[in-house]
């Protein structure tokens, strides 16, 4: 049963928390809006498409705003309460820190969950259509040079993976094509070069290998063959391509998937990414926690020391994700270690000192 004093806490944190969001996106998104009046003051780029440009941008950062605003919300809430002598009150009442942490962990479980749908459902999309606009309409490229890491399911029904797709120049290195049958490999071509003459492709150094249950029964090599039945042209491939922010969870792992049984490229960067996913979204509950502990400490002076001990722990944990999830792209560090190693060290610190409150 939902006790008053829940609904209390609960509504106390919603003006904080779109306070400190507004504010903190405001203040990401300086460097954008910098750079967008620079294009339309220095560049004569046109004032709607630099305005489309910075609003399509904006949703990436706002992915980090979350946890931000849940530490400040929670850190003014209950450091108002500390400096008014409610939670004095309420523990003369029989009622701990700890269950004053419930309405708060709601809250912020609430906004994990925003969080992590707003970053399937909107930021893939508004982060491809804010990197179109900058490359076609500001840095004026039609196309980039290449296209890296494409993958796609072609017309004769087998699958093409390329490392980079040249489309200006109508060809692709590192090709990768495989056949199925009854869901076990039948059949993969690897070729060193494919080439478009506006009609088929023509692989060369190619090695071809026929599978019978999963193993190699037959091997060869050819100089040039000629890629029958694929209708796809390099603008197909060259549109398959995106970058691991520009696709949601589940397109992210199909695709470390799909690289990992075809061997096609080493995937720890990516399966980095695809971790970040979900540990950005739950820093929410770990910043709730610590917020709330260091309001019922000593800071109890107001909304400008609140702030600037958000600040703090903010630049902690960001330095300390970026540490982390450099390590783990070049190895030093398991891929879920590297992308949680902060929510780790912030959520045991935010026990401790939780329970050093609650004594």
């Amino acid at each position: 049963m939902i006790k008053t004093i829940d609904k209390y806490i609960f509504n106390q944190l919603i003006g904080p928390f779109f306070f400190g969001f507004f504010m903190f996106v405001t203040v990401i998104a300086i460097d954008p809006l910098m750079f967008a009046l620079q294009n339309i003051v220095n560049d004569n780029i046109p004032a709607g498409i630099v305005i489309k440009w910075f609003l399509f941008r904006l949703p990436q950062d706002m992915i980090f705003t979350f946890p931000m605003s849940m530490l400040l919300a929670s850190l003014l809430v209950f450091g108002r309460m500390s400096k008014d002598s409610e939670t004095i009150a309420l523990r003369a009442g029989g009622i701990n820190f700890l269950r004053l942490l419930l309405p708060v962990m709601f809250f912020a479980v609430m906004i994990t969950v925003v969080s992590f749908v707003f970053d399937e459902l909107v930021v893939p999309d508004a982060n491809k259509r804010a990197q179109e606009i900058r490359r076609n309409d500001i840095m004026r490229v039609v196309e980039p040079e290449a296209s890296e890491n494409v993958i796609m399911r072609i017309s004769d029904g087998g699958f093409a993976y390329a490392r980079k797709v040249f489309e200006a120049k109508n060809s692709m290195e590192k090709v990768l094509i495989e056949y199925y049958q009854d869901g076990k490999i039948s059949r993969r071509l690897s070729a060193s070069e494919a080439l478009w003459n506006g009609q088929e492709w023509g692989l060369t150094g190619i090695v071809e290998q026929l599978y019978e249950d999963g193993k190699v029964s037959t091997s060869k090599s050819y100089q040039k063959m000629d890629l029958k039945g694929v209708k796809e042209t390099p603008a197909d491939f060259a549109r398959q391509s995106k970058r691991p922010n520009e696709m949601s969870y589940r397109e992210l792992k199909d695709r470390i998937d799909t690289y990992d049984r075809t061997k096609f490229m080493d995937t720890t960067e990516l399966q980095v990414e695809l971790a970040m996913k979900t540990s950005l979204p739950f820093a929410c509950i770990f910043f709730a926690l610590i917020g709330a502990s260091f309001g019922m400490t000593s800071y109890r002076s107001g909304a400008f020391i609140g702030f600037g001990v958000s600040i703090v722990i903010i630049f902690v944990y960001y330095v300390l994700m970026s540490t982390s999830t450099a390590m783990g792209k070049s190895g030093l560090l398991p891929v879920m270690l590297s992308a949680w190693l902060q929510n780790i060290v912030f959520a045991v610190a935010g026990i401790f000192i939780a329970s050093r409150v609650n004594a």
